[in-house]
């Protein structure tokens, strides 16, 4: 959030990321959800509506994250 592009390349260059990342120099989509930290994080469904989320550190890796993302993978069409 701010950064200038030359750092975010670095950045990029040095550490691989598996994750789309996004460029928000002015602002506009970190005021648009109301990010105020990095990272923040979201789970958004197949429509692009935003199920849940939260703002700091999380580890996708563990048991009870892919049991909640299952979890909502398997509401498909539920709502």
């Amino acid at each position: 959030m701010g950064e200038p592009v030359a750092t975010v390349k670095n950045f990029l260059a040095q550490h691989r990321v598996s994750f789309t990342h996004l460029l928000d120099q002015e602002f506009k989509v970190s005021a648009l959800f109301s990010v105020r930290a990095t990272p923040t994080n979201f789970l958004i469904d197949r429509e692009g509506r935003i199920l849940g989320g939260g703002a700091g550190y999380r580890d996708w890796t563990t048991p009870e994250a892919h049991q909640l993302i299952q979890s909502l993978l398997a509401r498909k069409g539920k709502q």
